[in-house]
């Protein structure tokens, strides 16, 4: 087994798929609704099982599909900033504040534009359960520490693939990072392959200890290792592909 890349096992697994269609974002919102307001009870349930905000107006969305079992194991946002409001903040820095390491303190419209944020990064309780971790929506730093050497080659994050995926996007737009509220023990085990988060604001109490983390997405492909580079290679023609899975 070892003689078989992360990338090429992931392939056997996992496609991302573009949530480019409306019946594909109602199936992102319907996840995130299972995980967030069914699940976890982070957000008030919705009679028409659909999960959503203002936010989604501005953002790119992907999902994850397990191929095995034929079903979705969790989706993905990346919010741009506000093509209409140049001042419009990101989700982050209304929860954690503003005192955090922009360029420029406010950033100016012009810095805004070329960032975006990882947000409401959802996996279905089924995978959160392999992964041994189901308070999460994320699936939580347990998910990658806990995993046996054979499972975590096998069966690579499920929350790793889909911070690839938004990594993917943001790269596509020529953006210069993402934000995203994390753990940061997380973002200690993501640094581990390579993704190197760097923790922007202090911690605070939001679903748990959390803080906010930014990425440069210009460095990314020298600082991932040469399996999760090609990992996210793979991943980049994935998002630009229009593959779609008939369900």
């Amino acid at each position: 087994m070892n003689d078989i890349s992360i990338a090429s096992l992931f392939d056997q697994y996992f496609s991302v798929i573009p949530a480019n269609t409306e019946q594909l974002i109602k199936k992102v919102y319907n996840i995130r609704h299972q995980v967030y307001c069914e699940e976890l009870g982070f957000e008030a349930k919705r009679a028409n099982h659909l999960e959503f905000d203002d936010y989604d107006l501005r953002s790119s969305h992907c999902l994850l599909f397990h191929k095995p079992s034929q079903t979705y194991a969790g989706c993905v946002r990346l919010i741009m900033a506000d093509p209409h409001e140049s001042e419009a903040k990101f989700p982050f820095e209304i929860t954690t504040g503003t005192h955090l390491k922009w360029g420029t303190e406010p950033p100016t419209e012009l810095e805004r534009c070329h960032y975006a944020e990882t947000s409401r990064l959802a996996i279905t309780s089924q995978f959160r359960r392999r992964r041994g971790e189901t308070t999460t929506p994320d699936g939580g730093s347990e998910a990658i520490e806990n995993a046996s050497t054979d499972e975590r080659r096998s069966f690579p994050s499920v929350a790793l693939g889909l911070y690839l995926a938004a990594t993917a996007i943001a790269i596509d737009k020529n953006l210069e990072g993402v934000f995203a509220i994390m753990e940061p023990r997380l973002a200690r085990q993501l640094r581990r392959f390579g993704f190197l988060f760097e923790q922007v604001g202090e911690i605070i109490d939001h679903r748990g200890k959390r803080a906010p983390f930014i990425i440069n997405t210009k460095q990314v492909s020298t600082t991932l290792k040469a399996e999760y580079l090609e990992l996210l290679t793979n991943i980049q023609h994935q998002v630009h592909s229009n593959t779609q899975i008939a369900r």
